[in-house]
C-alpha cells in the first residue's frame, strides 16, 4: 500500500491531473477500503451488495473529483476516499431498503453474477492473467486494477464494457439499453477494452515495482 512520502508524492500527482498517479493510489488502498466497506455493510443486504458494487462506484467519483481534493496531513487521500464510498454504500443500502417496502429489488450491476465471476470473465477477455484470478494477493491486484480502470473510462465505454461483458448482454440488448446502433455499441466495446487495457497495464507495472 502506497504510504507515507510515496503517498503525499502520487497525491499530487494526481491532483493535478496524473491518471496513473490516481490508477496508483486507487488500487494500492483497494484491499483496505474493501475490507472497511464490507465490515460497513449490514448483514441484510450481504447477498445482494458487495464491496466491490461500492468501490467501483467510489472510484467512479474519486476520477470525477480528484482536482478538489485538498490533503490534510497524513492518510488524508484514504479518509476522503473512505468517506465517498460509504455515502455509495449508504446510497445503496437505501435504495434496497425502499425497494423491500415497494415489494421489490433493485438490480445492481453486478448481480447478473458475482463480482468475482464477473470481473475474472473480464479479465479473462482482457487477457490480463494466464489464469482465472483467485482471491490470492495477485488475484486481488488484478481485480482492483480492472476496478480502478473501469471507473477512469469515459461514461458511455464503461456502460458498454459493463452491459457486454459484466451482465452478459447481447449486443442487441446492449443497443437497445443505450439507445445506440449495434455498430456503435460493437465501436464503445473496442474502444474501451483498448483503453482499460492500458490502464490496467499501468497498474500491472505497479504491482512488479512494489
Amino acid at each position: 500500500m502506497a504510504s507515507g512520502a510515496a503517498d503525499e508524492e502520487l497525491v499530487g500527482q494526481a491532483v493535478a491531473g496524473d491518471v496513473a498517479a490516481l490508477e496508483r493510489l486507487l488500487v494500492s488502498h483497494y484491499d483496505r477500503l474493501a475490507a472497511d466497506m464490507a465490515r460497513k455493510l449490514p448483514d441484510e443486504f450481504r447477498g445482494l451488495i458487495a464491496a466491490d458494487d461500492v468501490l467501483q462506484e467510489a472510484f467512479v467519483v474519486a476520477f470525477r473529483e480528484i482536482r478538489n481534493f485538498t490533503p490534510r496531513g497524513p492518510d488524508s487521500f484514504y479518509k476522503w476516499l473512505a468517506t465517498i464510498a460509504k455515502h455509495r454504500l449508504f446510497d445503496l443500502v437505501k435504495a434496497q431498503r425502499t425497494a423491500k417496502r415497494g415489494g421489490g429489488r433493485v438490480a445492481l450491476a453486478a448481480n447478473a453474477k458475482s463480482p468475482d465471476d464477473s470481473l475474472v470473465g473480464l479479465l479473462e477477455q482482457l487477457r490480463v492473467t494466464e489464469r482465472t484470478p483467485s482471491r490470492s494477493a495477485a488475484g486481488r491486484e488484478a481485480i482492483g486494477a480492472v476496478q480502478v480502470g473501469l471507473a477512469g473510462l469515459k461514461d458511455d465505454y464503461r456502460e458498454a464494457l459493463r452491459l457486454r461483458y459484466i451482465e452478459g448482454l447481447p449486443v442487441a440488448e446492449v443497443a437497445a439499453r443505450m439507445g445506440r446502433t449495434k455498430r456503435a455499441v460493437h465501436m464503445l466495446c473496442h474502444r474501451g477494452l483498448r483503453r482499460l487495457r492500458e490502464a490496467v497495464g499501468r497498474s500491472s507495472q505497479f504491482f512488479s515495482s512494489k
